[in-house]
């Protein structure tokens, strides 16, 4: 783990300086401040600053910061003991070459409480130095876990989408497929359709698109439909003019209208309608999708699943906007609605 030199270098510089000015403050009230003597604290402090620096440079190599916290204290302390003994070594040899001091020096109190005051110092020095290597780990792991988490998030949304591909593809070619021996020239109408929404798909790289473009793809898709339902199948938006400019996931609509067109109007011999509504409440975009059902014995099952479409819908949501949007699936009597809450402020997060 490393931490930026420019900032390592800046405590470093700042801390060793507060320490000069401290000792040369002492020395000034104990002694009297000479050239010799001031140059003497600067070139103390010089010596803790390079201390300091390779015992930081062997951290590194040995890679501290991944110990156990009962080991990093252990090598902690004994580091604090061996940079004071040497720290206070290479003092005492200079005060006693430079013949700074007039008194005995050389006492057990005085070399205790030199040891004792640079270990604390050094003990310091470890404190904040490996606090600010905790945090800095701690803050690239978050970056890193973000960076994975929207990876895979990224995966699994491609992923779902092109299930959803082939799914409209599939069902798109059966009702071609119908046509061609029966009308020939609606057969080709819809190929046209068909190819047009297939190129839109392709050039689609986003995962998300406006709501505009993507109500276009479910007239198209609806278009196709019609073709099996002709007048039995009704399609009814109320859009208000603002939620057009809207982001929303890509293929959602016509991955809802399919299903309600699919778990829904295909089971009622007389078809039956969809409607579309988007209003905008609160800096969420609500959509709503109502379609006919048919409460049968034989559409039971179908009513009571989600289906592919509505469950692909819900982990897209969830994926996309995490808790901030709402996705909600009901029956009334004869109908079926889904309600879909997306939140604006959102939009800027989303490609």
């Amino acid at each position: 783990m490393k931490v930026k030199l420019s900032k390592y270098l800046a405590f470093q510089i700042v801390g060793w300086g507060v320490f000069a000015c401290f000792s040369i403050y002492i020395a000034n009230i104990t002694h009297e401040l000479t050239w010799k003597l001031f140059t003497f604290d600067i070139f103390l402090s010089l010596i803790g600053f390079s201390l300091t620096h390779l015992y930081r440079n062997y951290i590194k190599k040995q890679q501290w910061v991944f110990f156990n916290t009962e080991k990093i204290i252990f090598n902690c302390t004994i580091a604090s003991i061996l940079l004071s003994v040497i720290y206070n070594g290479i003092y005492f040899a200079l005060l006693l070459g430079a013949n700074l001091s007039k008194s005995p020096i050389m006492t057990i109190n005085v070399l205790w409480g030199a040891f004792i005051s640079m270990f604390l110092l050094f003990s310091i020095w470890n404190l904040f130095y490996f606090l600010w290597m905790y945090i800095e780990k701690s803050r690239k792991t978050q970056i890193e876990t973000l960076k994975i988490e929207g990876m895979l998030k990224d995966i699994e949304l491609k992923s779902l989408r092109a299930n959803l591909q082939p799914h409209f593809i599939f069902n798109s070619l059966n009702n071609i497929r119908a046509l061609v021996d029966e009308n020939p020239e609606q057969a080709r109408d819809a190929i046209t359709k068909m190819s047009n929404i297939l190129r839109s798909l392709i050039t689609k790289q986003d995962l998300v698109d406006l709501l505009q473009n993507e109500l276009n793809l479910v007239e198209d898709y609806l278009s196709l439909e019609k073709i099996r339902f002709e007048e039995r199948l009704i399609f009814k938006k109320e859009i208000q003019a603002e939620c057009l400019t809207v982001k929303i996931p890509t293929m959602m609509l016509q991955t809802l209208i399919e299903n309600a067109i699919k778990h829904g109007i295909s089971y009622k011999e007389e078809g039956g309608a969809i409607s579309i509504k988007a209003f905008i409440n609160q800096n969420f975009l609500n959509i709503e999708i109502e379609n006919d059902i048919e409460l049968n014995q034989q559409n039971v099952a179908h009513t009571h699943s989600l289906g592919f479409g509505l469950d692909s819908t819900k982990q897209r949501l969830k994926l996309l906007y995490n808790e901030k949007s709402s996705f909600q699936f009901e029956k009334k009597n004869d109908r079926a609605v889904v309600k879909i809450k997306i939140p604006i402020n959102h939009q800027n997060d989303l490609k």
